[in-house]
């Protein structure tokens, strides 16, 4: 009976969610004033999920446990429209630096050790019969996107780090442009790249320039402060490189302190050296999209409503205090330890309202059940994934049920 009134719940929602499930909207997207509209300039609205690539093995996870199809199709049955698919400069560098990419069984045994690595190498295969044995990690990404245009859901890519490996750490050296693994010149080469190989992905719709700068304030680096006017350099730049290897998608721009400070660049606030966050002097003036993160769960919703309308969400609003531009906004993370106690907590409960009430996009952390690897310990549990451990069911089928799915369904029925 239980199992019964399950996949009602899920006919329900496929029902009720026709023009998200059934269509993708017709692209290229752009920014209009607070809106991401599509090529008939009609509003678009993600519901997604992170699917982590930039680990140690720069393989998207999870394929040891299930087929990619099969995972899209989970994806799909409630209801989501978009994966965050993060990648890590170290991939392209790899390809570029060494004239070709790594085949997956290479990268497995690199990472895991000859007999775990090929253990999950053989697990991976028999998964996905379609892959070709010498199959490359690119192109598991290119399968993943192949899967999401058949069934219909977006891709958004996300730079996540330069150095393979768990995100984040101010002092894991991919946290500011120049530290230790952040090259500068490498990133954005790596973002042209990515642009360029993703105009064959039909399902593709956005990129991210990075993810969660981090740390502000006095906190120095090689005697240099991170700050707003290199963080406007860099980023423009970078910006700059997608947007010429590929003008079609939407450019996410992430803030400072992981991702939870935006407020300069859609207010009057100086950025440093009288610079101002004005995009009407670049060439992607109307691809540009603001993204935040939040895991702050200690504060009340009142306050968190306030905060985050301070620091990120203003932009929505034209009359706004110090508003100064309008910009689309995706909360691009959120998540929490899956659990019918977390998702009934005031930190899950508060943005499953907030969200919609904004008519904004998301994509909660994570797919994951668990990870090839992570931290160096290989096939470590993710009790924040929506997945149990291998990949098969829900881990919290409750949280699903009575919690995202009628925030899916409160997000994509009302973009108006």
């Amino acid at each position: 009976m239980y199992l019964l009134s399950y996949f009602i719940v899920i006919a329900f929602f496929r029902a009720s969610l026709s023009r998200a499930l059934d269509d993708l909207a017709p692209g290229p997207f752009s920014s209009k004033g607070r809106w991401i509209v599509d090529a008939q300039g009609q509003h678009v609205t993600y519901a997604g999920v992170n699917w982590p690539g930039a680990a140690d093995t720069m393989i998207p996870e999870g394929l040891q446990y299930a087929s990619v199809s099969n995972l899209v199709s989970k994806i799909k049955d409630i209801g989501m429209n978009a994966i965050r698919l993060t990648w890590a400069v170290e991939m392209v560098d790899d390809i570029l630096d060494g004239g070709h990419d790594v085949d997956i069984k290479t990268s497995f045994i690199n990472v895991l050790g000859l007999s775990n690595g090929t253990s999950v190498y053989n697990a991976v295969m028999k998964n996905n019969p379609n892959f070709a044995p010498n199959i490359s990690r690119l192109e598991v990404f290119d399968a993943i996107a192949e899967e999401c245009a058949k069934q219909q859901v977006y891709v958004h890519l996300d730079n996540h780090v330069s150095k393979a490996g768990w995100c984040c750490d101010k002092n894991d050296g991919n946290a500011w442009f120049g530290f230790k693994y952040f090259d500068v010149i490498k990133w954005k080469r790596a973002l042209g790249y990515m642009a360029d190989h993703g105009k064959s992905w039909s399902a593709l719709r956005s990129m991210s320039l990075r993810n969660e700068l981090r740390s502000t304030g006095s906190w120095l680096f090689n005697g240099q402060h991170v700050n707003w006017s290199d963080w406007y350099a860099n980023m423009t730049a970078g910006a700059g490189a997608l947007h010429t290897a590929n003008p079609d998608v939407l450019i996410f721009f992430s803030g400072l302190s992981y991702d939870g400070q935006l407020r300069p660049l859609f207010t009057d606030g100086v950025m440093g050296e009288d610079i101002i966050f004005d995009m009407s002097k670049f060439k992607y003036v109307d691809k540009v999209v603001l993204e935040v993160h939040d895991y702050d769960m200690d504060s009340n919703c009142t306050t968190k409503r306030d905060l985050l309308t301070e620091n990120s969400f203003g932009t929505l609003n034209a009359t706004g205090s110090g508003v100064r531009k309008m910009f689309p906004l995706v909360m691009s993370e959120w998540g929490f330890e899956q659990s019918v106690a977390q998702s009934q907590a005031p930190y899950a409960s508060c943005l499953r309202d907030f969200l919609p009430e904004q008519k904004v996009g998301w994509m909660t952390w994570v797919l994951s059940g668990s990870y090839y690897i992570r931290q160096g310990v290989p096939d470590k549990d993710e009790p924040w994934g929506l997945l149990d451990h291998e990949w098969k069911d829900w881990r919290c089928p409750e949280c699903i049920r009575e919690g995202l799915q009628p925030m899916i369904s409160a997000t994509l029925n009302d973009t108006t």
